[in-house]
């Protein structure tokens, strides 16, 4: 059997199946980044959403603490829904 440096038609064959193999790997690659940055963007809208939960849920157990009489949970909150209640009116 010959090598592909023996018979130049073959050599450049095998040269345009790799070429092939790399620029499908290439669009892979391209396709993969574009997910995981559309991913990565889900991932950050998600985390501000639950960051905003978290603080709506903790507003609210203050608030229910407070018409219970309890003392509120987290310092300034207090204060914080006195003043959203004010502007409420």
């Amino acid at each position: 059997m010959e090598s592909p440096a023996e018979n130049p038609s073959k050599a450049a064959e095998y040269l345009k199946e790799l070429n092939k193999i790399i620029e499908t790997q290439q669009e892979l690659l391209e396709k993969q980044k574009r997910r995981i940055d559309e991913l990565e963007q889900q991932v950050a809208k998600l985390y501000h959403e639950n960051a905003c939960l978290q603080d709506e849920h903790h507003r609210h157990l203050a608030t229910c603490r407070l018409q219970q009489g309890g003392p509120p949970a987290y310092p300034g909150v207090l204060s914080a829904i006195q003043e959203n209640a004010k502007h409420e009116k």
